[in-house]
């Protein structure tokens, strides 16, 4: 007997699904891979990234209704209490969603289209980023510690990836059907772009690991990246995601000079120049492309710390490379993941630091005006709402911009 399902959410916070004719032991999933296209495609920013970037969507649900009589009609009720409900415990239970005033939102989005919840567990189209191992999202530098943990989030929203490190080895404890392997090395060009081809989108997490190890901060930062990007151009793939660092464009400032100090000593020279270097020549790509529908974000991090995540409540987004902080990289792999499905993102280059112990870069720069700082929010995608793009910073603030593309780089044609 086949199940109707229709899902709504009451204004009063309880999630309602009501089954009619069920079989008696049927059950069904309903997971994010299933409806995030829909979601995508559906609704507005502010609830767009409520649902996917808070990440309550993060895990299949699978409930089977073996008690229910097929004949009844019956309704399962996830109970709210406070407009709270706590995700699993996959989810080292620190997350919680509050869904009190958005209940009405993601009714009528699981609404539209007359969808019941059968048609939305085939409701994902598949051509979507990440939405099957035939387009998957690349993580270039997947044995890093951000690309791994970026690997992690795309598994844990049901999206495909495919993890790409020098030798294609296995970066997580498990296996996944959203996650496989691919060799890839960034610094050879034809390798690193039969690794992003077919792929949907792509996040460059690579970076110096040392010359025994399988590049310094010229071939991986820099070379690594413009081959990178010229590769996501060549391949069509729609957004590139670069993970960068903040202080790039200030070299007087002392973490600039710190980082290229102590960093040399494992992983080479000039590794902060590197970064803007590569950062530089990858815009410039994309400028003389003259492919609208092929994009990039650069994310710049403040000091990276291994601890726990912070969440989107405590994180401050920002642009004009003016503020710094120490963040967690794992909440710079849910912003890069956020940043990647975000069309607030396209072009655009932006700062991330943790609230706490914020400080400034520069004292000859005036304080930036509220519009180019994100701070506290509810999910890491409202983060990154009303971003202005490098064009628009040049034109609007130009004060905060200069023509920094790193010291002793030399040019791409001669980097061997």
């Amino acid at each position: 007997m086949k199940a109707v399902i229709r899902t709504s959410i009451a204004l009063g916070g309880c999630l309602l699904i009501t089954l009619v004719q069920l079989p008696k032991t049927a059950s069904f999933t309903f997971g994010t891979k299933k409806v995030y296209n829909h979601i995508q495609s559906s609704t507005t920013a502010k609830y767009r990234d409520l649902i996917l970037s808070s990440s309550y969507l993060s895990h299949s649900r699978k409930i089977d209704h073996d008690e229910y009589d097929g004949d009844d009609v019956t309704k399962y009720h996830h109970r709210m209490e406070n407009d709270e409900v706590e995700l699993s415990s996959s989810l080292s239970n620190r997350r919680s969603v509050l869904l009190g005033s958005s209940s009405a939102a993601f009714a009528s989005i699981l609404a539209s289209s007359s969808l019941g919840l059968p048609s939305i567990a085939n409701a994902a189209d598949e051509s979507s980023i990440g939405g099957s191992n035939a387009n998957p999202i690349a993580i270039i530098g997947a044995g890093g510690k951000c690309g791994t943990l970026c690997c992690e989030i795309l598994k844990r929203q049901g999206l495909y990836a495919r993890a790409v490190t020098r030798s294609g080895r296995q970066v997580l404890d498990s296996t996944s059907e959203f996650v496989n392997y691919a060799p890839g090395d960034v610094t050879n060009y034809d390798s690193i772009k039969e690794a992003v081809k077919g792929c949907s989108g792509v996040i460059f997490a690579a970076s110096a690991s040392g010359k025994k190890k399988g590049g310094d901060p010229e071939h991986v930062d820099y070379l690594g990246l413009y081959n990178t990007a010229k590769a996501c151009l060549e391949c069509n793939v729609p957004k590139l995601v670069v993970i960068s660092a903040g202080s790039v464009t200030r070299p007087d400032f002392a973490g600039f000079k710190a980082t290229n100090f102590f960093v040399k000593f494992v992983y080479g020279d000039n590794m902060m120049d590197a970064k803007i270097a590569g950062e530089s020549v990858m815009r410039d790509l994309y400028a003389s492309a003259n492919k609208p529908n092929c994009s990039y974000c650069v994310v710049r991090p403040g000091g990276l710390s291994d601890a726990k995540v912070d969440g989107p409540t405590q994180i401050h987004v920002s642009q004009g490379d003016f503020y710094s902080a120490e963040i967690s990289r794992e909440d710079v792999a849910e912003i890069s993941v956020a940043a990647l499905a975000n069309k607030s993102t396209d072009f655009t280059t932006f700062e991330l630091n943790k609230v706490k112990g914020l400080t400034t870069i520069s004292n000859k720069l005036p304080t930036p005006p509220d519009n180019l700082v994100h701070s506290e929010k509810s999910s890491y995608g409202a983060l990154l709402d009303g971003l202005l793009t490098d064009d628009e910073m040049k034109k609007k603030y130009p004060v905060y911009l200069n023509d920094f593309r790193g010291d002793g780089m030399r040019p791409i044609s001669a980097i061997s």
